[in-house]
């Protein structure tokens, strides 16, 4: 049977995601409408596909933050591309092509020089940002009709195409994450590497990886912020540096798995663009946002550890 402390761990942010949601829409009269839904999940879908990406390299015990760096840059490579006249195939595979190179370089140093995820990926942010200004000679990069943005953002059927994309990638990773031997060994050698080496599992193999694929996917991230935004922005990085991060932590608190999990992210990104879309449409003012979100991440340490004789460090 269950204490008290691990029922609170388990279910309490669960708890917090229902109670906001019945409070707003109880606050705002246009929260629960099927528009304002629909709007919530589009927000919710580039922070939420970003915080798969950095999910999966914290499950090989790694973490990656040069997306702040890298989506704006394979974004800004997109838009120049198509505003150029290149195909859509091209402007994207040169994207991609980009994004996976910058993933396979640190996968490299972190994995043949043992370099420290955390400050070669910052390391690496600067070095990317440093090279959009040269890319783009510092300007945002803006395109109109060469966007087919009704294409990506427009609905099947009475869901947004990005909505339906968001749910069929959290059911893709989540069943090879949590449901087959490659997620198994990705934990094993995030959670013990040197135990994985001995059973026979290459923590060199599965880091280099989840790096890969964690740079797939911020280049989907970098595309579709890109659509969004109807163009690529300098910033369009920077302003999801931070809320990811949270995503990605936060997530690891959800029924109290502490350990970072694809469920847990896909309802910390909700939770997040719940807040966000709730606080406009009561038009509180813009500085509310970080304030709330910073009193949930405090919230989320606190119950991580609620019953814990030590404190338990997270890690990313």
């Amino acid at each position: 049977m269950m204490t008290k402390g691990q029922i609170i761990q388990k279910y309490a942010i669960f708890a917090i995601l229902v109670g906001l949601f019945i409070f707003f829409s109880i606050l705002a009269p246009t929260f629960l409408t099927v528009d304002n839904i629909m709007n919530l999940l589009v927000q919710s879908a580039i922070l939420g596909i970003v915080g798969f990406a950095l999910g999966i390299i914290m499950m090989a015990g790694e973490i990656d933050l040069s997306y702040a760096g890298a989506i704006p840059l394979a974004g800004s490579i997109f838009a120049m591309f198509l505003r150029d006249g290149a195909a859509y195939p091209v402007a994207i595979g040169v994207a991609f092509l980009v994004g996976i190179a910058v993933s396979g370089i640190i996968a490299f140093l972190v994995t043949q020089f043992r370099l420290v995820s955390y400050v070669t990926t910052i390391a690496m942010m600067f070095l990317l940002q440093g090279i959009w200004y040269v890319y783009t000679e510092g300007k945002n990069i803006f395109i109109g009709e060469e966007l087919n943005r009704e294409f990506i953002f427009g609905n099947i059927g009475p869901f947004p195409r990005v909505v339906v994309f968001f749910l069929l990638l959290f059911v893709i990773l989540y069943i090879v994450s949590e449901h087959t031997p490659f997620g198994l060994r990705l934990r094993a050698v995030g959670t013990d590497p040197e135990s994985s080496r001995a059973a026979g599992i290459s923590p060199t193999k599965y880091k280099t990886i989840a790096f890969i694929i964690g740079g797939f996917i911020f280049t989907i991230g970098a595309l579709l912020s890109t659509a969004r935004m109807s163009g690529a922005l300098a910033t369009s990085g920077t302003n999801l540096l931070m809320p990811v991060m949270t995503v990605a932590f936060v997530g690891q608190t959800f029924l109290g798995m502490g350990r970072p999990n694809i469920p847990g992210i896909f309802l910390a990104a909700e939770l997040l663009a719940m807040i966000d879309n709730a606080f406009v449409l009561m038009q509180l003012p813009f500085w509310s946002v970080p304030i709330a979100n910073g009193i949930i991440l405090i919230l989320a340490i606190y119950l991580a550890n609620i019953g814990k004789r030590e404190i338990i460090q997270i890690k990313f």
